[in-house]
This record gives C-alpha cells, structure tokens and sequence, in this order.
C-alpha cells in the first residue's frame, strides 16, 4: 500500500490539509507600514517553497498595501521575506506579526 492510501483517502487527506491549514491561519493581519489590523484576507497557495508551511495575505484596507505573512521554518520565512523585499523594492516594511497580533519592525526600519 503506497504512503497516501496509508494516510487516508483522497478525501480524508484533503480535509487534513485544510484543517492543517486552518491551524495555522492567524486571526488577522497587520500592516507594517499603518499598523491596521484586518481580518480579511486568504491562504495563497505556495506547494513549491521548501520549508514554508503556509503564506497568507491581503490588502490593507487603511493604505492600499499588500501584506503577507509566511509560517514555516525560520530560515525558510527570513529568506523567503529577503526575496519579497527584493522583488517589492525599497518601500517593503519587513518585520514580524507578534502573538498578541502587532506588528514588530526589525532593526533598523
């Protein structure tokens, strides 16, 4: 029997990859560059980013910004940040949402 059939059907796997999903999604998002809090936004698919376990992102609806917060294994969320801030340019505001949901710039913003 091959590793998937072991893990469930198809149906049963993909309902486990949605509720695995649903466990990571935080409650809200917060702009790095206003600091509004928002509640709206949706999983982007990213199968290919080795260490990312999930990337969520939305607009800001204060400032018109994009925001996207990566989770997965710390070096794959710094340099999958440093490739968001090359191809986004110098205006990015890099940091990190903490757990009671502010956004913390790194040093030197």
């Amino acid at each position: 029997m091959g590793e998937a059939k072991r893990r469930g059907s198809q149906a049963e796997r993909a309902e486990q990859a949605r509720a695995k999903l649903a466990a990571l999604r935080p409650a809200q998002l917060v702009c790095g560059a206003c600091k509004t809090a928002f509640g709206t936004f949706d999983a982007i698919d990213a199968p290919n980013l080795r260490g990312i376990d999930a990337v969520f992102g939305g607009q800001c609806p204060n400032c018109g910004n994009d925001v996207l917060v990566f989770k997965g294994e710390p070096n794959a969320v710094a340099d999958a940040m440093v490739a968001w801030e090359k191809m986004m340019g110098a205006d990015t505001k890099l940091g990190y949402q903490s757990r009671d949901g502010k956004h913390v710039p790194f040093e030197g913003e």
